[in-house]
């Protein structure tokens, strides 16, 4: 799996396990710290990625919900 796609992954999972905390962070401190990094992580898959990057990140978000429904 690419770098990229790790990195994406892993911001993913931080907002994951976030929001199961029993406190709520800032709105600021969750786009800070996790959408922005999500999305800039994207547009970096999406201009220099390939194909493959593209469908590693869906399957891995996908089996990040998928831990998620089964909680």
């Amino acid at each position: 799996m690419n770098k990229i796609v790790k990195r994406t992954l892993g911001h993913f999972k931080i907002l994951i396990e976030h929001s199961l905390r029993p406190y709520e962070p800032t709105p600021q401190h969750i786009l800070k710290r996790m959408i922005i990094p999500i999305c800039q992580d994207m547009r970096i898959m999406q201009t220099k990625g390939t194909k493959n990057d593209s469908w590693e990140f869906l399957q891995g978000l996908a089996e990040e919900c998928k831990a998620i429904l089964n909680q």
